[in-house]
C-alpha cells in the first residue's frame, strides 16, 4: 500500500467516529443562507455536525420558556439546514440550547437556573424538547441532545425519566444529554440517555502565553481524570463543546463567553494542538464537536470561531484531512 493512504488510515483510525463542529443558528436574518458554513465544515474534513438551537427563558427564576423574537430561528430555518447538512453528507446531532433574557449578574446563566415553581419549568421545558425532537424527525437527525448544561436541574432523575420516555416516542435516534465540564461525576441521568455528553471547558492554566507543553500537559490531566468516570458510567463519550475563544488568557478562561482581552489566534491554537494530541489515541470518544463555527472568523477576531485562524488547520489535520484550508482559512472569508 502506497505511505499516502497508509498515513490516512492511521488519521483516520486516531480519529473519533463523530468528527464535528458545532452551528448556531444565530442569525437575526430569519432568510439567513447557512450554506456556505456548512460547506466550510465539509472542507473541514468533518463527518458530523450539531445544529444549535436556542430558545429563551427570561431570568434564573422564571417559568415559561419560548422563542425568542429575534435570536430563534423558525421552525422552518431548522429544517432547512439540517436538509442541507445530509445532503452534503454530514450527520447531524440536533442541539437545542436554552439562553435567559435577563441575567441580574454575570454569574446567571442556563446552569444556574432556579425556577420560582419547578413544576410550571418542567412542563415548559417539555414543549420546548418536544418540539425539537418533532423537528429532529422531520429533519432525519441522526441524534438529538436532551439538554445542555443544565447544572441545577440535571439530579432530577424522575423527572428527565418521563422527558426522555416521551421524546423517544417520537424520535427513534441517538439521545444524549451534555452536562457541564465540572459536573461529570454529578449528573444523575446518563442511565436514560445513549451517549455521555460533555461541554469540555476545562481550565488549563493560567500562566500567560502557555507553551504547548504546558497545554498538553494540563489536557492529559484532565483525560486522566475523566477516564475513570467515563468508565464507570460504561457510556460512550461525546465531548459536544470544545472551544477557545481567541483572545489571551482562553486555556485558564475558555468558558469566558464575555471575555474582551487582546487577540491572540497563537493561543487559541496551541489550545486545540493540546486537545488534539491528548485524545489522539481514545477509544473511548465516540465523538467531538468544535465550538462553534458561526461567525465572522479572521485574524481580527476574539470569537470561538475558528474560522480564518490558525486553529482551523489543527482541526482538519485531526479530522484527517490531506488537503485544508490554506493561508489558515482565510480564503474561505474572501
Amino acid at each position: 500500500m502506497a505511505a499516502a493512504p497508509v498515513a490516512l488510515l492511521l488519521a483516520l483510525l486516531a480519529t473519533p467516529v463523530e468528527r464535528g463542529v458545532a452551528l448556531g443558528l444565530f442569525s437575526e436574518d430569519v432568510d439567513f443562507r447557512y450554506d456556505r458554513l456548512l460547506d466550510e465544515i465539509v472542507a473541514l474534513h468533518a463527518t458530523d455536525v450539531s445544529i444549535v438551537v436556542p430558545w429563551y427563558q427570561h431570568d434564573v427564576r422564571s417559568t415559561g420558556i419560548g422563542r425568542h423574537p429575534r435570536f430563534t430561528p423558525p421552525d422552518k430555518t431548522v429544517l432547512r439546514v439540517l436538509h442541507e447538512a445530509r445532503a452534503r453528507g454530514l450527520r447531524v446531532l440536533l442541539y437545542p440550547i436554552l439562553r435567559l433574557e435577563y441575567a441580574a449578574t454575570p454569574l446567571e446563566w442556563r446552569g444556574t437556573i432556579d425556577p420560582k415553581d419547578r413544576a410550571a419549568w418542567w412542563q415548559s421545558y417539555a414543549v420546548f424538547i418536544g418540539r425539537m425532537a418533532q423537528l429532529a424527525k422531520l429533519g432525519h437527525a441522526a441524534s438529538l441532545a436532551v439538554g445542555s448544561e443544565l447544572s441545577n436541574m440535571d439530579t432530577e432523575h424522575e423527572r428527565w425519566a418521563t422527558l426522555i420516555a416521551r421524546v423517544r416516542r417520537v424520535f427513534r435516534g441517538t439521545l444524549v444529554y451534555s452536562t457541564n465540564w465540572d459536573r461529570l461525576d454529578v449528573a444523575r441521568i446518563f442511565d436514560l440517555v445513549d451517549l455521555v455528553g460533555l461541554s469540555a471547558y476545562f481550565e488549563l492554566t493560567a500562566e500567560p502565553n502557555p507553551t504547548p507543553e504546558r497545554l498538553l500537559t494540563a489536557w492529559r490531566e484532565v483525560r486522566a481524570r475523566l477516564a475513570p468516570r467515563v468508565a464507570a458510567i460504561g457510556k460512550p463519550l461525546v465531548l459536544t463543546e470544545v472551544g477557545y475563544h481567541s483572545q489571551a488568557g482562553t486555556a485558564a478562561r475558555p468558558w469566558d463567553e464575555a471575555a474582551q482581552k487582546n487577540v491572540d489566534l497563537e493561543e487559541q491554537r496551541r489550545c486545540y494542538q493540546a486537545f488534539v494530541r491528548s485524545w489522539d489515541d481514545a477509544e473511548e470518544l465516540q465523538g467531538v464537536y468544535i465550538w462553534n463555527w458561526y461567525g465572522w472568523g479572521g485574524p481580527k477576531s476574539r470569537e470561538y470561531t475558528p474560522r480564518g485562524k490558525p486553529a482551523a488547520l489543527e482541526i482538519c489535520r485531526w479530522y484527517g484531512g490531506t488537503t485544508c484550508p490554506t493561508r489558515y482559512g482565510t480564503d474561505w472569508l474572501r
